[in-house]
């Protein structure tokens, strides 16, 4: 057990440190009252907990044994009045960033986008090696354009060539666009959802003389447009939040 007074805007508060749980979080007394607070780990540095405050910003330190070292107010050491290390700092901005609900849909939304990106480059191989296997979360677009030259009236190696380095073109529009969205930009995941939008209304149209048979590609187009959607409404949340954040 390990006992501080702190002070903020000059009323005294005792933080009393009772230890981990197995899990790894802290078992604190503020003020007697008791609080559970999760660790930052800071590799070759120590495990650090953040203690929620009124006015203050109060950190306390423990090494990698779990023996308390220090407490950190408003970016300095109690003890040493050093700064905070900048390597802790990030640490703990990074952690603060991964709880928020926000960034956690904004991930979600961008795994979807590559989802929706790789699986389209391995049905365009699948349809070059004439399977009859096929993933339904993707483009319908650039397998159309190489199903052009792969089943024209006289196909060719150069043809089926063509057709290919077409539809893995199409298909890179997506990648680049979401290695652009990776910087928390806008424009890109707008210009994302366009693109899917065009290509969700050729498979429409694809589907109007037999929809049954296209019903899972539609439903799964669907969920990738929506989740598209979802991802641009975030981001731009995100964005109004901390215009600060694109780059």
């Amino acid at each position: 057990m390990e006992q501080w007074n702190v002070f903020e805007n000059g009323k005294a508060h005792e933080v009393i440190f009772e230890g981990c749980k197995i899990s790894g979080k802290g078992k604190f007394r503020i003020d007697g009252k008791r609080m559970i607070v999760p660790a930052v780990l800071v590799k070759k540095i120590g495990l650090f907990y953040p203690i929620p405050m009124d006015e203050s910003e109060l950190i306390v330190k423990l090494d990698l044994k779990n023996h308390p070292v220090d407490v950190i107010q408003d970016g300095f050491y109690l003890q040493t009045g050093a700064p905070l290390e900048e390597s802790v700092r990030s640490a703990l901005r990074s952690s603060k960033e991964a709880q928020n609900p926000l960034v956690l849909q904004d991930r979600s939304g961008m795994g979807s986008l590559l989802t929706f990106t790789v699986l389209t480059y391995l049905n365009l191989f699948l349809l070059l090696v004439n399977t009859s296997v096929s993933f339904p979360f993707s483009a319908v677009a650039p397998q159309l354009v190489l199903g052009l030259f792969l089943y024209s009236e006289a196909p060719s190696t150069a043809r089926i060539a063509v057709g290919a380095l077409i539809s893995v073109a199409l298909t890179s529009v997506y990648l680049v666009l979401y290695l652009l969205s990776k910087k928390d930009r806008l424009w890109p995941v707008a210009v994302a959802l366009v693109f899917a939008a065009i290509d969700f209304l050729i498979l429409m149209y694809v589907s109007l003389d037999d929809m049954a048979s296209y019903i899972i590609d539609i439903a799964f187009h669907g969920w990738a447009l929506f989740s598209l959607l979802h991802l641009f409404l975030v981001r731009r949340k995100r964005v109004k939040k901390d215009p600060l954040e694109q780059d």
